[in-house]
Parts: structure tokens; C-alpha cells; sequence
């Protein structure tokens, strides 16, 4: 099976997505989560989490028995950065690479308007006649 971007659909796109936000939190945030998931399970009063936001910071610390076994800090828009821009730059990269339908056989151009047979015009029964009167529905608007 071949993986490229070109042959890529919406879903597929969306998938990438997806798997890249997984894979950002796994790396960033996974030693976090397992500090915190231990220190949770420690006795009362052994553990403790802190997070919080101040000045545009995001912090998070884990304390296990009066040690900082976790701290990490990030600025807001480093956060927001890193969610929002490889997802951006994967979708502007599919919408350059990927398979369009050819543009001529979706529209006529006024140069194939020309090449096509002025066809047979309607059949006689249907044509009416001058002193035919067609009926108007005044409530139809």
C-alpha cells in the first residue's frame, strides 16, 4: 500500500490530524501524566498537583512526599503554535499535492461552446402555435 499525500482524502487528512495531536501529547504532556497518575495513588498528603495560568504562562508541577517530581511551564501562544500550525502546514501541503479533476471536462469554455452541434430544435406538437393561450396561476409567486 502506498502512502502519499496526494492520494490523500478529506477523512485521511483528518486522521493525520488527529494522530498528530495524539502524538504531541504522548511526547509533551505524557511524563506529566504519569507523574501525576502516581502521585494521585500516593497516601493523603504525600502528593499534590498544581497547575495554573498567570501572565500568559501555563504551569503545571507534581509533588510526590515534598519532592517536585514534575514541573513544565510553556507560554500560551507556544501552546496554541504547536496545535494549530503542523495541522495547517499537512492541510496547505494536501491542497497543493493532491488530485483535482481535470478543469477542462468540468466546464465549458467559451472555445468548446463552439464545437458542439446546434442539436435538433423541438418537435413540432410541442411548439405553440401564435394564437395559443397559456394559462397563469395569479397565486404562483
Amino acid at each position: 500500500m502506498e502512502l502519499s499525500l496526494r492520494r490523500w482524502k478529506p477523512g485521511q487528512l483528518l486522521l493525520g490530524w488527529a494522530t498528530y495531536w495524539v502524538g504531541l501529547v504522548g511526547t509533551t504532556l505524557g511524563p506529566a501524566i504519569g507523574a501525576s497518575w502516581r502521585a494521585t495513588r500516593l497516601p493523603e498528603g504525600h502528593g499534590s498537583i498544581e497547575a495554573g495560568f498567570a501572565n500568559g504562562t501555563i504551569h503545571y508541577t507534581v509533588i510526590e512526599d515534598g519532592v517536585k517530581t514534575w514541573t513544565g511551564a510553556t507560554s500560551m501562544t507556544t501552546a496554541l503554535l504547536w496545535l494549530a500550525v503542523p495541522p495547517l502546514v499537512l492541510w496547505v501541503a494536501w491542497l497543493i499535492v493532491r488530485d483535482r479533476p481535470d478543469a477542462k471536462a468540468a466546464s465549458l469554455v467559451s472555445s468548446d461552446a463552439a464545437a458542439l452541434s446546434a442539436g435538433s430544435g423541438p418537435a413540432a406538437e410541442y411548439r405553440p402555435g401564435v394564437d395559443t393561450r397559456v394559462g397563469v396561476d395569479p397565486g404562483a409567486r
